[in-house]
């Protein structure tokens, strides 16, 4: 009996790393594959939040082109998007999945901003505060990376 509880305990060590690995991958995937497939996007941004102390270098981000949440039902919904001169912004928030691209994927409480996975960029201590004072100026834009998934992710900020 002893044996088989040695035998027993790598092989649930193993299922439980593996179990954790699998849970990684999920968690990451969405934005992973927005990055190494997406496409370009360049949207108005501008901050929400300044640097915390206590997470690092990052700024949080608010689009003003993307709708928000009035009264939604709470789930999944799809933003298309349109050019608008050089950026592009949200036509509204929609149940079904777009025929075709450019559009994001994004989850909404019901009210409020959505949930698109492009709500913060984390930098370096010096580059975040320089981004900071552009987008406090309403000069920057967010360079995000979509799928043709929906699946977004943030590249950069830049100026206008």
């Amino acid at each position: 009996m002893s044996r088989l509880t040695l035998l027993s305990r790598p092989v649930l060590v193993a299922a439980a790393l593996l179990l954790q690995a699998v849970l990684l991958v999920v968690a990451v995937a969405p934005r992973l594959s927005a990055r190494l497939t997406g496409t370009e996007y360049r949207l108005a941004a501008g901050p929400i939040d300044p640097i915390d102390p206590f997470r690092g270098a990052y700024v949080m981000l608010d689009y003003p082109g993307l709708p928000v949440a009035d009264g939604e039902r709470p789930g999944q919904v799809f933003v298309p998007l349109v050019a608008d001169g050089p950026l592009w912004k949200g036509t509204g928030i929609v149940r079904q999945r777009p025929a075709a691209p450019p559009y994001l994927r994004c989850e909404t409480r019901g009210y409020g901003p959505l949930s698109c996975g492009i709500d913060s960029l984390f930098l370096p201590q010096d580059r975040a505060r320089l981004v900071q004072g552009d987008l406090t100026g309403d000069r920057a834009a967010a360079v995000v990376k979509i799928d043709r998934n929906g699946d977004a992710a943030v590249v950069e900020v830049v100026r206008r």
